[in-house]
């Protein structure tokens, strides 16, 4: 273990140097013991934001022996540092070497949660190269059934008298107003939304306080916000009680949102109560992972637990903050905060503040939590395009046949079927089925329903509302025409120049006559139910026993535009001779 976590130190400490020198040094460095392992998979996702800084130093590790396992103040480890004619491919290396390090440390189900922090901590702070996170695949992911989120905890104050007003602290061009929303909100008209004034949305892409899960609501909200012109953030609902499963949950939140454009912060959402320093590492691994995504990281908490339950000073000296405090008014009536009006006293500064959870927006049911942010983004867009809803197959005709009891060729209704969103998404198709009288038909029953019929496809998109697009359906049924008759057994014998083909015969309703392709007899024990199959001659042969069993005779035909269809004709006894 020593090795390996001498390794992570030495390239850590030795990747962020940037003076090249002749000979070697030794270098002190605090480090964390950890092992080798294969417990999970760990990948590098693309960039969201490119980082031009760079780090130009090669280093050379030697084992150094220490004292004793638990001794971590004292791992040295003497570094090497030699010039290069490539400064960049020595950046590269380098980098990849980091990551290789830093997934060997995760993988490790025997790297402690203060290992894994220590770890991440110095990655995040020596290199520039994107965190390696788990592959979604190897976290254990689950249904949304989370449950709806109270405020009740959150303080109640009313402002000091001599409280400054926004006006006096805040530039008003960095003044933005927005909501954060998430499943419980519903249905969202997002352009109505943007119409009542909201600039911003914090949106909750997933949480962790029941295992991972995603959002029931997150696509749906991401989508409509971006499609209305509204900027968005989002933020995760931890149920992390260490920085370990603050990784999991940064891992699975960077698989959530790599899609989308997310120009305001990706918030760490802190509820819940946890071990002071646990906690504080626990926001600090979430933070400095989304941050080496290209992201802005953003720490969620109301002011009682940004004071009590976790290093409020470290984390706000370190990340944006975001605050929820409600008083006065803003407590009790669902009251917009305007520019002139009270901010809360807060031990720190503060970039976003949750302000009320009751106030009403345009475009959502209910009350909602809605913010005020100091800061904004400039230059933001989103291209956007018409919506379209392509149906290749605009004429689709199939054959049922009544015999064999389903579509004589395969139908998938979506086939050629591709809905595309104002921003480009791929959406989920709904469809109907209507006969030419407008009555609705479920697919079964149309399948099997001889007529012509309307498939009416659509999807609902962010900006403009249902999508639709139509397709013709035919439906041909095929029905058969079996002509034959019970088989009559006298003196439970056949005749010896008996012919089961005889007078039997099929056709289909089109008129077209049948192959008879075999026949077969199958004598089942009443008491039993066991069956045996016996060829023709055999049946000829049989002494029969009508009370002990039952006969019966099937003809398989090839019926036209059906295929095979099975038709039967019972053996029964005639009276003694």
């Amino acid at each position: 273990m020593k090795e390996l976590l001498n390794t992570i130190a030495g390239k850590l400490s030795g990747i962020c140097k940037s003076v090249f020198v002749a000979h070697a040094k030794a270098c002190i460095i605090a480090g964390s013991v950890v092992v080798a392992g294969s417990a999970a998979t760990v990948t590098t996702v693309e960039y969201v934001h490119h980082h031009s800084s760079k780090m130009q130093v090669q280093a050379q590790e030697t084992e150094v022996e220490t004292e004793t396992d638990s001794n971590l103040d004292k791992l040295s480890e003497i570094l090497t540092e030699t010039q290069t004619e490539s400064e960049t491919e020595i950046e590269t290396a380098t980098q990849e070497e980091i990551a290789e390090l830093v997934k060997e440390a995760v993988a490790d189900e025997n790297t402690s949660s203060k290992e894994l922090y220590e770890i991440i901590d110095k990655a995040a702070e020596n290199s520039s190269a994107p965190i390696p996170v788990k592959d979604v695949e190897d976290l254990e992911i689950v249904e949304d059934n989370s449950s709806e989120p109270s405020r009740e905890e959150t303080e109640v104050e009313e402002p000091e008298p001599d409280q400054p007003s926004s006006n006096d602290v805040y530039e008003i061009s960095q003044l933005t107003y927005g909501v954060d929303v998430s499943r419980w909100q519903g249905d969202i008209d997002w352009s109505a939304v943007a119409a009542d004034g909201i600039t911003f949305a914090m949106i909750k892409c997933g949480g962790g306080d029941d295992g991972l899960y995603e959002d029931r609501k997150f696509q749906q909200n991401i989508q409509g916000a971006l499609a209305n012109g509204i900027q968005v953030g989002v933020y995760f609902y931890s149920g992390a009680s260490n920085a370990r499963e603050a990784y999991d949950e940064a891992s699975y939140c960077i698989s959530l949102i790599r899609d989308y454009q997310i120009t305001y912060p990706v918030a760490f959402d802190w509820e819940l109560d946890g071990d002071y320093d646990s906690v504080t590492e626990a926001c600090e691994t979430f933070c400095n992972v989304i941050s080496s995504y290209g992201y802005q990281p953003m720490v969620y908490s109301n002011r009682n637990r940004w004071y009590n339950n976790f290093d409020g000073e470290k984390i706000a000296s370190k990340y944006k903050v975001w605050m929820a405090a409600y008083f006065g008014k803003f407590y009790y009536d669902s009251v917009r905060w305007t520019y002139g009006d009270d901010l809360p006293n807060f031990r720190y500064h503060y970039d976003m503040w949750q302000y009320s959870s009751r106030c009403y927006v345009d475009g959502i049911s209910g009350q909602v939590d809605v913010d005020i942010a100091f800061f904004g983004y400039a230059n933001y867009h989103v291209d956007t395009k018409d919506a379209v809803l392509t149906v290749t197959n605009k004429e689709i005709k199939r054959t049922y046949g009544d015999g064999i009891g389903r579509l004589t060729e395969e139908l998938n209704l979506l086939d050629g079927v591709k809905g595309i969103n104002t921003i480009g998404y791929d959406m989920d198709i709904e469809y109907s089925i209507y006969d030419e009288s407008g009555n609705e038909y479920s697919e079964e029953e149309a399948i099997s329903t001889a007529g012509k019929y309307t498939v009416e496809y659509r999807f609902k998109d962010p900006k403009s509302g249902w999508i639709k697009n139509t397709a013709k359906l035919e439906i041909e049924v095929i029905t058969e025409e079996f002509t034959g008759n019970d088989i009559v057994v006298k003196n439970n014998t056949m005749s010896k120049d008996y012919n089961f083909r005889t007078g039997v015969s099929c056709k289909n309703n089109l008129g077209q006559e049948a192959e008879l392709t075999g026949v077969v007899i199958k004598r089942v024990n009443i008491e039993t139910e066991e069956e045996d199959v016996l060829t023709e001659q055999q049946a000829i042969e049989e002494k029969y026993d009508f009370d002990k069993y039952t006969y019966v005779a099937e003809y398989a035909f090839n019926v036209p535009g059906e295929g095979e269809v099975i038709k039967k004709a019972a053996i029964v006894r005639g009276a003694e001779e």
